[in-house]
Parts: C-alpha cells; sequence; structure tokens
C-alpha cells in the first residue's frame, strides 16, 4: 500500500492524518505478531511534531488503566476505612430518568484527582469518567 500525503505544514489536521498513516502501517504487523501500539498525544510546532508516547504490548495483556484498577481495588479491599468497590458486578445509575442502563469497572486514572474512575456503558462500549461517590454508590459492596 503506498499513500502519499504531500505535507507542507504541521498542524492537527496532518498529524492526525500521520497518526492513521501510522496506525494502518504498523497495525497488520502487530497484529501477526500477537501485539498491540498506542500511540500519545502529540505536541508540535511549525515544522515538527513528536507522540508523547509510543507504547507496545502483548496483544492480551492488561492496559496501564486495567492494572492499576486492580491495585485500587486490592488496595481498598485492605483498608476497611474505604468502601468496597466490586469490580465484577454490573453497576446502574439512579441519578439519571434511565436508569436501565448498565455499566462496568473499567479503568483507574491514578493522575485525575476528581474524576479518577473509567466506566463503560455495557451496550454500546462507551467509556466514561466517574467521581468515587459515584463508583461507590454503584459498584460498592453492602456491608
Amino acid at each position: 500500500m503506498k499513500t502519499k500525503y504531500n505535507i507542507t505544514e504541521i498542524n492537527p489536521k496532518t498529524i492526525k492524518q500521520v497518526r492513521q498513516m501510522i496506525k494502518d502501517s504498523l497495525s497488520v504487523i502487530m497484529e501477526d505478531n500477537n501485539l498491540r501500539f498506542e500511540l500519545g498525544n502529540a505536541t508540535y510546532d511549525d515544522d515538527s511534531f513528536k507522540f508523547t508516547g509510543f507504547r507496545i504490548s502483548i496483544a492480551d495483556a492488561l492496559t496501564p488503566e486495567q492494572k492499576t484498577l486492580k491495585q485500587i481495588i486490592d488496595m481498598r479491599r485492605k483498608a476497611d476505612w474505604l468502601k468496597t468497590i466490586d469490580d465484577t458486578k454490573l453497576g446502574y445509575d439512579a441519578g439519571y430518568e434511565d436508569s436501565s442502563v448498565a455499566y462496568k469497572l473499567v479503568g483507574y486514572k491514578s493522575r485525575a484527582r476528581k474524576k479518577p474512575w473509567i466506566i463503560e456503558n455495557v451496550e454500546n462500549g462507551q467509556q466514561y469518567i466517574a467521581s468515587d461517590s459515584l463508583v461507590e454508590k454503584m459498584f460498592g459492596e453492602e456491608e
């Protein structure tokens, strides 16, 4: 596959095109070798740009957010002053009109102070961030 973009300037649109080129080129090689890759955010100036991260991992390995989620749940089980979170159950948010939508815990961002939890809509796969209080209501174990 030969693709030619005549890139003459660096802007968010061209960075997006280059990101797609890299993804298209490497994804086949990565899949053939049971690997996956992730590109971080991009920073740029007038004539160059760089991605802040390039992570290669085994295809079925846990993401950093999933690893952190496991650590946080284990820590909360040991700490008697924190409400224990059950990551195996589906949560329903009673705060909205349609409380029949099911969510599951999929990750934890340790650097996020206000909304560190990542929850995912079971039906459509859309991910959302959530606060401690919301996750404790939705996924907290009854005492």
